[in-house]
């Protein structure tokens, strides 16, 4: 063999011996390189730590903000009622008694702003309609006034006197109670169209309700009933699945009719009743037979917390 063939055969070999071992080396490249392609999970990490973060994850995939159908809530609240307002008014009527004078004036009765927590239990007929049973109280005073005041002698045929001076305690002012319970609609307008996944969801709501009135006056008998309407609105704001918050105000109305007592006030442990007086313009002195009815637009707001089951 001459030496030009065997110097060709020697670089074919060392060629061929050269591509083998750059094949070698790039084969555990590429699976290097595929490899950091792929996931890689660090399992010596705390898999406690881990496991809560995913189920965390897990679980604000599964709950959304929105109000669904068929779930029943409960809701406390607590607010105020607004009763600043005329709760009875009468003229020229009996104020105080003595021994020696009766005592008549324009009487005014006037609540004041009251305490209101309210109960709530409902259900959500649909994504847009709720029903919801209510109840609740408020605890309050009230105050008077007397104008135009005239006084008259205990004795028959006596004048009617003009302008007594009005004393610390004769004008009433003492407690207020009044009750609830009623039957109102919630809407939730933006769900009508569709479902709103969102925390806040504002609502209309409104209904009949029956109030109760009971004032701790010598003016009145029994307590005084009413039926009435309520209107209003506020919005929600869902926390989690299960708890929301809601602030909300309406205006109640209704027409308060109150019962005239038999008596004005008792003396001599109950011995001496002196009745109910009122002395009319033109006219005598004669007992009190009704009082003015008195419509009530009375405004209640507060914020409670809701419950979903």
């Amino acid at each position: 063999m001459s030496l030009k063939s065997l110097s060709t055969l020697m670089i074919v070999a060392v060629v061929c011996l050269a591509g083998a071992a750059l094949a070698q080396d790039q084969q555990p490249q590429d699976q290097t390189a595929g490899a950091t392609n792929e996931p890689v999970f660090r399992l010596l990490r705390d898999a406690k730590s881990a496991a809560k973060e995913l189920d965390f994850e897990d679980e604000m995939l599964k709950w959304k903000p929105r109000v669904d159908q068929g779930t029943f809530e409960v809701s406390f609240s607590l607010g105020f009622l607004n009763l600043g307002t005329t709760l009875l008014e009468h003229q020229q009527m009996i104020y105080k008694y003595t021994q020696e004078y009766t005592y008549f004036g324009d009487v005014t009765i006037k609540g004041q702003t009251a305490f209101n927590p309210v109960l709530r239990l409902g259900g959500n007929i649909s994504r847009w309609f709720a029903l919801e049973g209510t109840g609740g109280m408020s605890f309050s005073d009230y105050s008077s006034t007397v104008e135009n005041r005239k006084y008259q002698k205990n004795e028959p045929n006596a004048p009617l006197l003009p302008d007594p001076p009005l004393g610390e305690f004769d004008a009433e002012a003492r407690s207020l109670f009044t009750g609830q319970i009623g039957l109102n609609a919630v809407v939730y307008p933006f769900n009508i169209a569709e479902r709103v996944t969102s925390r806040w969801h504002p609502y209309v709501t409104g209904g009949v309700e029956h109030f109760w009135y009971n004032m701790n006056s010598n003016y009145t008998q029994d307590t005084a009933t009413a039926w009435g309407l309520n209107l209003g609105g506020g919005i929600r704001l869902l926390a989690d699945e299960n708890i929301s918050v809601r602030f909300e105000v309406i205006l109640h109305r209704h027409t308060l009719d109150w019962t005239p007592a038999p008596y004005f006030t008792e003396l001599d442990e109950g011995t001496v009743q002196i009745p109910l007086e009122e002395w009319p313009v033109n006219g005598s002195r004669q007992l009190v037979t009704d009082f003015a009815s008195q419509t009530m637009n009375l405004l209640n707001w507060s914020i409670g917390a809701q419950v979903t089951f």
